[in-house]
């Protein structure tokens, strides 16, 4: 907000987005598609958005080993964390690398997905990366008397003042077509021959 002082905040969620149909140009996800309702969001995504409006999915994934490295720091965190349907102790999770995230596009409005893959490498302080461990969804959900104890114990495992990460960012980007494609394993199903044009 502060550097679109005429933005409004609105609290909403991917699948109810609280904004009128056709009102918007893009929608820009970062790091949490793979946890939508994938087919609602979708839909409601097509919703909003105007006729050849852009949809852009942003992902950054490990690109290499932490110099230096943090596996002790990890390690804690691994036993400490619940079982959760992601890596508990970075951003990408197990649902992104499947693609099982793509199956929503099926069948949607949306034309082809374009990717790019960016090298983004990050030097960060100790302090920062605490706080990028903190950010974990799990990490939040921790008893509030539990956290600043088990953030100590992080921060006595991670002795350099500065460490070198090295991410890679996924970019996906697509049109809104407004045109909604069957997928050809769905016409076959539904073809009493199981053939299709």
């Amino acid at each position: 907000v502060e550097l679109v002082p005429g933005a409004e905040l609105v609290a909403g969620q991917a699948e109810t987005i609280p904004l009128a149909g056709g009102s918007v140009d893009v929608v820009f996800v970062g790091e949490a598609f793979h946890v939508f309702d994938g087919a609602a969001a979708v839909a409601e995504i097509e919703r909003v958005l105007r006729p050849s409006g852009k949809l852009v999915l942003l992902w950054n994934v490990p690109g290499g080993a932490t110099d230096p490295s943090v596996k002790a720091a990890e390690r804690l965190l691994l036993e400490r964390a619940p079982d959760v349907p992601y890596d508990p102790v970075d951003l990408n999770t197990r649902r992104y690398w499947s693609g099982e995230w793509r199956a929503a596009f099926d069948g949607s409005g949306f034309g082809e997905l374009h990717e790019v893959r960016l090298s983004n490498p990050q030097t960060i302080d100790r302090e920062g990366l605490v706080a990028f461990y903190a950010s974990m969804g799990w990490f939040s959900e921790l008893p509030d008397e539990e956290r600043p104890a088990l953030l100590d114990q992080v921060r006595s495992l991670l002795p350099a003042e500065v460490y070198r990460r090295r991410w890679e960012t996924r970019a996906y980007w697509t049109r809104f077509t407004g045109r909604k494609e069957r997928p050809a394993r769905d016409a076959a199903a539904r073809s009493p021959t199981g053939l299709t044009d």
